[in-house]
C-alpha cells in the first residue's frame, strides 16, 4: 500500500516542527480535525498559509 500523504517524509519540500499544546488544547484540536475530516497535519499547515497569505 502506497503511503498516505501526511506519512511522505521528503526533506527536500517539507520540514518538521514540534509544537507542544495543553492537555486540552489538544483534544479540542483533535476534535475540530475530525469534524472537518482532515489531519492536525493538514489543517495545522493550512492554517499557517492562510496567515502568512501563501494560500486563501
Amino acid at each position: 500500500m502506497p503511503p498516505k500523504e501526511d506519512d511522505t517524509k521528503d526533506t527536500e519540500t517539507s520540514r518538521t516542527i514540534i509544537v507542544r499544546l495543553a492537555v486540552e488544547t489538544h483534544k479540542a484540536l483533535r476534535i475540530r480535525v475530525a469534524s472537518e475530516d482532515t489531519s492536525i497535519q493538514k489543517w495545522v499547515e493550512s492554517l499557517i498559509e492562510q496567515k502568512l497569505g501563501i494560500k486563501e
